[in-house]
């Protein structure tokens, strides 16, 4: 999934990207330990708890990034 990111690999980049066998086994602790919420990166916890904290400036943020992504594609 990442390979096929373009453009946007940059900014996915910027924390650690798994390997496709340590999603899967994230996943899978998941599903056995039956927890509702799976996330295999560390740092998407701390994404997490920032959206739910403060969603105004979580969202605030996004529409920087969005605006960001798209002032890079007019170019």
């Amino acid at each position: 999934m990442f390979d096929e990111a373009g453009e946007l690999q940059d900014l996915l980049s910027l924390d650690t990207v798994l390997a496709t066998e340590d999603v899967a086994e994230a996943v899978w602790q998941g599903l056995r330990d039956g927890r509702f919420l799976v996330l295999p990166h560390p740092g998407v916890g701390d994404y997490y708890a920032a959206r739910a904290a403060d969603p105004d400036r979580w969202l605030t943020g996004m529409n920087r990034l969005q605006q960001r992504l798209e002032s890079r594609r007019a170019v």
